[in-house]
């Protein structure tokens, strides 16, 4: 018998099987810009916006009203969206932490091209995570649908940073103003002057050259004749580009534009008919599950988005949750909730201002400027606030006030908005074993020193009693008489986290007790870097010690390089009353890196960078 002939059929069977499968899934194009919110864009009502196809494109598909990327800067953003979870059970939540996963979890375009997708990036990768985590089958800025073999449906981002906040630093600041100066509206919360009109009119034109970039990409698929087969999401990568947006979990760091295209013939993969607009909250943690669903993949369980697109779609949500850890060289904790009318932010480190310096937003000149009015009493008090301590709670109201600066949350007639949406805050964060109530040194510590990942430490109650740990760093949002007992308890905790975050709660009230001095006093000593580095600040603050003694020791004898980074944060909040060393910083510098330990080349760079910055910093503050 001549086996030939059958199995030249069978081979054009599964050549054909192929061809059918892919035919019978959609291809899915994302075209992403950086660092722009709904602002500025036609569609989204903005009567001066220059974007022509994002208008298009949302009158052929559907607008979403109520997008959130969860967090306002872009490595905690895209950690979000790779992952299909939310960065602070993994313990990626701060930026560029190259946090360790588990064996179980994949990047999602892994589970795409499991599944029988071309994956493509083209070309920021940029997660909290490891970069070389596998999934794509291409990530290069060369990198395109183009390149897929014959068959196979794709998956391709293609990423512009043409609106990136680096557009409006004097390097590449352009001066092409897109509108009239007088035609700007500057938002409440930022000193209106020329630089601010002008910075914000040149954004205009950057946000038009974004939108050619857009219909590029949409040509591309229109001349291979793939547009009837391709869905296509429009969508920013957080929120916007001036000074306190980006980076921050007000409305305008983390409310984002999306546009998604569906052809008729994948129509019923969405609950919206083509050239409307819903109000239906998604975030980045449901972009992954939605992608596998649109598919017709398994969804992993471990990822904590929905589905809004697909066969098989997820409740949508009452609220969306957001989330701020260290961004670049500062150290920062804050949780968010949002219905889109409502904005609730939890302060956790309440004793510093959300405008901090970070080196990289003051290159924007409105930073600066805004600053230098804020310490010359010219600026009232919407745009103080940045610079002022945070409160421990902020809730605004979206419809009313759109740049965010009454503060609602003390107001008794929203107490019942404020406790629904503080109990909501606190289910999301037990529900997600929320990670980032151990400090950045000591997740790092004790994840090197156990081999375990964050996201299993997170899970681990006997070190990790999450619930007990939230209601000590909750303990103030009661009445501070009714604090101080409970303080002096949760300082002598076994478990560090908790005599950390009581620490902490003592550096917001200021407390001079007696018996809570002597107690930390005593943490001076204590040998968990993040609690001794707490316990000397607070007792700076007072003036009651010099810190300089343990702050010094960490920056020349820790080769944790966290530790480090939050011995130079605590030396900048009180080096008014304590100088710093410029000689044990020169040392410290001298040091790298010889002193530090398990890291690539690469990101040991950018953490000495960020220690350099704060150096530099307090060296130009020392100089004035």
């Amino acid at each position: 018998m001549n086996l030939a002939t059958p199995l030249r059929a069978f081979a054009l069977f599964l050549v054909s099987a192929v061809v059918l499968i892919a035919a019978n899934r959609p291809n899915i194009l994302w075209i992403v810009s950086e660092d722009n919110s709904p602002d500025y864009i036609g569609c989204y009502g903005d009567p001066h916006g220059m974007t022509p196809t994002i208008d298009r494109l949302a009158r052929d598909g559907v607008l979403y009203e109520k997008a959130y990327s969860n967090a306002a800067v872009c490595g905690p953003a895209r950690t979000t969206l790779i992952l299909g979870m939310y960065p602070p059970s993994v313990g990626g939540e701060h930026m560029r932490s190259q946090a360790p996963l588990p064996s179980h979890i994949q990047i999602y375009p892994q589970y795409l091209s499991d599944a029988g997708y071309y994956t493509t990036n083209n070309s920021k990768k940029d997660y909290n995570i490891d970069q070389n985590t596998p999934g794509w089958a291409e990530s290069s800025n060369k990198a395109h649908w183009k390149n897929r073999p014959d068959g196979k449906p794709f998956f391709a981002i293609f990423n512009t940073n043409i609106t990136h906040e680096s557009a409006l630093h004097p390097k590449k600041y352009d001066g092409k103003f897109g509108i009239p100066l007088e035609q700007v509206r500057v938002p409440a919360y930022i000193p209106d002057t020329q630089h601010a009109r002008e910075r914000i009119a040149t954004y205009y034109s950057r946000i038009n050259d974004m939108d050619q970039f857009v219909a590029d990409r949409l040509h591309e698929l229109d001349d291979a004749g793939l547009a009837d087969d391709t869905i296509v999401f429009y969508y920013g990568d957080h929120g916007g580009i001036m000074p306190r947006s980006k980076r921050f979990v007000y409305d305008s760091g983390t409310h984002v534009p999306l546009v998604i295209r569906i052809p008729e013939k994948w129509a019923h993969l969405s609950p919206h008919a083509a050239g409307t607009r819903t109000d239906e909250i998604v975030g980045f943690v449901d972009f992954a599950p939605t992608l596998l669903n649109m598919a017709g993949a398994k969804v992993p369980e471990h990822m904590q988005g929905r589905a809004f697109l697909g066969k098989n779609l997820g409740a949508a949500p009452e609220y969306a949750y957001t989330f701020r850890a260290r961004a670049d060289e500062r150290i920062d904790f804050k949780r968010g909730v949002t219905d889109g009318h409502f904005n609730y932010i939890r302060n956790y480190l309440a004793y510093l201002p959300s405008g901090q310096h970070v080196n990289y937003i003051w290159e924007n000149p409105v930073a600066p400027e805004w600053e230098a009015l804020f310490q010359a009493g010219k600026t009232n008090a919407a745009q103080s606030a940045f610079f002022e301590p945070a409160p421990l709670e902020e809730l605004f109201d979206l419809e009313k006030d759109p740049d965010e600066v009454n503060n609602l949350a003390k107001d008794p007639k929203y107490r019942e908005v404020l406790v629904r949406m503080r109990e909501a805050n606190r289910a999301h964060l037990l529900r997600i074993y929320d990670s980032g109530f151990v400090p950045e040194a000591l997740l790092v510590e004790w994840s090197r020193g156990s081999g375990k990942s964050p996201h299993d430490i997170a899970r681990d109650e006997g070190q990790y009693p999450l619930a007990k740990i939230i209601a000590a760093a909750d303990v103030l949002l009661d009445s501070e008489a009714a604090a101080l007992p409970k303080l002096t308890r949760l300082l002598n905790s076994k478990n560090p986290i908790i005599q950390y975050w009581a620490l902490i709660n003592c550096m917001v009230i200021k407390t001079e007790d007696e018996k809570i001095t002597k107690r930390i006093m005593g943490l001076t000593r204590s040998p968990v870097d993040a609690t001794r580095i707490a316990a000397a600040e607070h007792l700076a603050r007072l003036g009651k010690k010099d810190p300089r003694p343990v702050l010094n020791e960490v920056l020349l004898n820790n080769s944790n390089v966290l530790a480090r980074l939050q011995a130079i944060n605590a030396l900048d909040h009180v080096q008014e009353a304590y100088p710093y060393d410029a000689n044990v910083f020169e040392r410290s510098a001298a040091m790298w890196p010889t002193n530090v330990k398990d890291l690539s080349a690469e990101w040991m760079g950018r953490y000495k960078a960020y220690d350099v910055r704060v150096m530099e910093f307090l060296a130009k503050q020392d100089a004035k």
